[in-house]
C-alpha cells in the first residue's frame, strides 16, 4: 500500500485524511481504480468500554505522593545513601545510575502534571509538578509545558517542536547515531534546556496556540522562570553536603547525572517512542505512535519509569494518569478503531538492536 500525505496532525480537528491506494491494475489505459480513504486520524467513536474507562480514570492524590516520594526521590536517596556510607568508585557509579533513574521518574511525573494528570487540584498539580519534580532536575516547567503540548498537538508535522528528536534523517548511519547521542551524553542539551527554554524562547504562534494554559502555570511572572531553579538547586546543594559530608557532592552526584545519563536516556527513549523501522507496517507506523507493553528489566531500569512505555495510549488520552495506561492499552487493543492506529514493539532494546542493524546495513530511513 502507498500512503499519502506524509505528514498528519494528531489529535486535531484539522487532521487530513490518510489515503490508502491499493496497487491494482487500472481497468482501462486512462482509468484508475478509486482509492479507498481511511481517515485513521479522525477522532473515532468511543466504545462503551472506553467511555466507561475514561469516566473513572482520574488522578489519585495518594498515587502521586507515592510516586514522587518512593519511586522518584526514594530512588535518588538510595543511590546517594550507598555512596555516603561506602564512598568508592563502584558506589559512585551505582549512585549515578540510581540518581539518573530517579530523575527520570521525576521528569515523567512533571510531564504528567503538564497534562493535569498528577493531582486532582489544578493549582497543586502545577505547583508540585514544577517545584518537586521539574526544578530539582533542571527543567524549566512552564517552557517545557508549552513545548510539550505543542508536540502533542502537532505530532508528525513540521510544526512539532520536537520533530527533529524523532526523525531518523540525522541518525541514519552508525556514525550519525553515535555522534548524536554522544553529544547528549556530554551535555549537548544544556544550551537548549537552560538558555533557550529559560531565557530566549518566546511564545511563538505554534507554541502559544497549543499551550493556552501556560500563562496560568507560569503566573505571568515578571522574571524568567529559570530563576526559580536557583533556590531549589541551593537546597539540593545543602542537603547533599549534609548527607555525604562532601561539598562537591552536588556537582558529582547531581549535575553529572542531569547533564549526562539523565539527558542521554531521556532523549533516547523519546527517539524510540516515535522512530520507525523500514520493516514497520506502513499503516500502523503512519502516525509515529508506538507502545512497548512489556519492556525488559533493562528498559524499566534505565529508559522507562512507571508506565510511560504505553506512549501511544498516552498520546491518544494524555489526561489519563500513568497507572491507568496498562488497562487503557487493553481497552484500545479490543477496539479496531484505535488498535489499527499505532505500533506495538516487543522492547526498547529490541528496537535499538533492529535499528542499528538497519543503519549498519546501509539502509536509510526516509522521513515519512
Amino acid at each position: 500500500m502507498k500512503l499519502t500525505p506524509a505528514d498528519h496532525k494528531i489529535d486535531s480537528g484539522e487532521a487530513p485524511s490518510l489515503v490508502v491506494v491499493a496497487q491494482t491494475e487500472p481497468e482501462a489505459e486512462d482509468t484508475q481504480a478509486e482509492p479507498a480513504v481511511l481517515d485513521i486520524y479522525a477522532k473515532p467513536a468511543y466504545s462503551a468500554e472506553l467511555t466507561s474507562f475514561l469516566k473513572r480514570a482520574k488522578a489519585k492524590n495518594f498515587h502521586a505522593i507515592l510516586d514522587i516520594s518512593l519511586w522518584g526521590w526514594g530512588r535518588i536517596a538510595l543511590g546517594i545513601a550507598m555512596f555516603a556510607l561506602f564512598a568508592n568508585p563502584l558506589t559512585y557509579l551505582l549512585a549515578i545510575l540510581f540518581v539518573s533513574s530517579g530523575m527520570g521518574i521525576l521528569v515523567a511525573l512533571s510531564h504528567e502534571s503538564q497534562h493535569s494528570a498528577l493531582l486532582r487540584s489544578k493549582k497543586w498539580n502545577d505547583l508540585v509538578g514544577a517545584w518537586l519534580c521539574a526544578y530539582p532536575v533542571g527543567s524549566v516547567y512552564g517552557a517545557s509545558k508549552s513545548v510539550h503540548l505543542a508536540h502533542h498537538k502537532y505530532l508528525n508535522t513540521s510544526q512539532d517542536p520536537d520533530r527533529h528528536f524523532h526523525l531518523e534523517d540525522d541518525k541514519s548511519t552508525p556514525e550519525q547515531f553515535a555522534n548524536y547521542f554522544l553529544k547528549l551524553l556530554c551535555g549537548g542539551q544544556l544550551w537548549t534546556s537552560i538558555v533557550v527554554n529559560g531565557f530566549l524562547r518566546k511564545d511563538d504562534g505554534v507554541i502559544a496556540e497549543s499551550a493556552e494554559a501556560l500563562s496560568t502555570a507560569v503566573n505571568r511572572r515578571k522574571y524568567p522562570e529559570v530563576f526559580n531553579l536557583v533556590p531549589v538547586q541551593m537546597v539540593v546543594f545543602s542537603l547533599l553536603w549534609l548527607a555525604t559530608g562532601f561539598w562537591w557532592a552536588y556537582f558529582a552526584l547531581w549535575l553529572v547525572p542531569i547533564f549526562t545519563l539523565g539527558t542521554f536516556f531521556g532523549y533516547l527513549r523519546g527517539f524510540i517512542d516515535h522512530a520507525r523501522l523500514e520493516s514497520d507496517d506502513t499503516t500502523l507506523a503512519a502516525g509515529r505512535l508506538i507502545s512497548v507493553p512489556h519492556p525488559s528489566l533493562f528498559d524499566r531500569a534505565l529508559l522507562t519509569g512507571l508506565d510511560f512505555h504505553f506512549h501511544a495510549e498516552h498520546h491518544f488520552f494524555p489526561a489519563v494518569p500513568h497507572y491507568y495506561l496498562p488497562e487503557l492499552h487493553n481497552v484500545l487493543q479490543n477496539d479496531p478503531a484505535f488498535r489499527d492506529r499505532y505500533l506495538v514493539r516487543p522492547t526498547y532494546f529490541s528496537f535499538l538492536r533492529d535499528y542499528w542493524k538497519q543503519i549498519g546495513s546501509g539502509a536509510r530511513h526516509p522521513s515519512r
